[in-house]
């Protein structure tokens, strides 16, 4: 390909990105993984966010059976109750919503004229463009956080193949046993999964004000995949289905 095409391809991206056919395939990908794994990633949200605050519902449990709702819910999340098989089958699903983030995010780009209205949800438009609008601001703005959740799933449901890419890239001597990067990233890639401050010894150490507002904020983005199932399968559902019927 000619250094011309070359630029002309990138302009267009940089201008007019829905007319290239990247964006007509990735769309695709979006759309089915995400139409297909949706009742997983809504079930995963919903539960990750209110597991922020298991500490606090173990509190508040007064009796055996709450607590073993707790706990059970953690298991549900964790493995779906089926152990080492449906951790795997978590795992998967985690790098399914890491492929459906990072196409979207993609997708997300409306072009130079448009980027900045896509930053801001706009008053004054029908439900239709307010839906596309929403799945489209809480995609761009929580893309960071489901990025973290998806990378974090995927490493707590493979640890043993996380430890041995770090092995591989920073391999352990007697002089790193102790301060080895590899580590660190591990476990501050398993800590924000979790959205805990109490005992990481940061200034907000402990139970307090800043601990309840990092759990809100994790809270917050862990219901965000949710809430994109719900709007995405509204357009599918205008997109796709309803013409499908009307011609039926």
């Amino acid at each position: 390909m000619s250094d011309d095409n070359n630029i002309s391809a990138w302009q267009q991206w940089l201008q007019h990105p829905q007319r290239t056919g990247l964006r007509r395939v990735l769309f695709q990908i979006h759309l089915w993984s995400g139409i297909g794994l949706g009742l997983y990633i809504f079930f995963i949200s919903v539960t990750g966010s209110a597991l922020v605050y298991r500490n606090e519902m173990y509190v508040a449990a007064e009796s055996q059976a709450a607590i073993r709702f707790v706990s059970g819910l953690i298991d549900i999340h964790t493995d779906f109750l089926a152990g080492d098989t449906g951790r795997i089958i978590n795992g998967i699903g985690a790098f399914a919503v890491l492929l459906i983030a990072l196409t979207g995010f993609i997708l997300w780009w409306p072009g130079i004229a448009r980027w900045r209205r896509s930053l801001v949800l706009r008053r004054g438009v029908g439900w239709k463009r307010f839906n596309w609008d929403l799945h489209s601001v809480i995609g761009f703005w929580s893309f960071g956080a489901i990025v973290v959740f998806a990378l974090s799933g995927i490493y707590l449901c493979f640890p043993l193949a996380f430890y041995q890419l770090a092995e591989w890239i920073e391999p352990t001597t007697p002089q790193n046993l102790t301060t080895r990067l590899m580590d660190q990233v591990l476990y501050w890639l398993a800590f924000l999964h979790f959205g805990r401050i109490n005992g990481i010894g940061l200034s907000c150490e402990g139970p307090g004000l800043c601990d309840q507002t990092v759990k809100a904020i994790w809270a917050l983005f862990g219901i965000a995949p949710a809430v994109m199932f719900v709007t995405g399968a509204t357009m599918w559902w205008n997109r796709v289905i309803r013409p499908w019927r009307r011609r039926k």
